[in-house]
């Protein structure tokens, strides 16, 4: 795999954090770096992929509430709903 080094700035305080988990996990402190980086990276995009997904739910919603306008009410059961379709159905396949 291909590296490449960055210089990058940081507060003194983040950069004794940083340490303190390289010498605790016994790793370097680019490896901290790198999977910290890795993980932000990631969350980033799962929130991307969530704003979309949320987009377009919202947009099939919204369709759906306009068609909800476009047809109209019926209070019947869906059962007999279902039954009248049936048999007008069953009317055509007759004839």
């Amino acid at each position: 795999m291909a590296v490449d080094k960055i210089t990058i700035s940081m507060p003194a305080s983040l950069v004794r954090e940083i340490d303190l988990i390289s010498q605790s996990e016994g790793v370097s402190r680019s490896q901290v770096v790198r999977e910290a980086t890795s993980l932000y990276v990631s969350d980033r995009a799962s929130a991307r992929e969530a704003a979309r997904a949320q987009a377009a739910a919202d947009r099939v919603l919204a369709i759906l509430d306009e068609l909800s306008d476009r047809v109209p009410a019926d209070d019947r059961p869906v059962l007999e709903l279902l039954r009248e379709s049936r048999g007008a159905l069953d009317d055509e396949a007759s004839r």
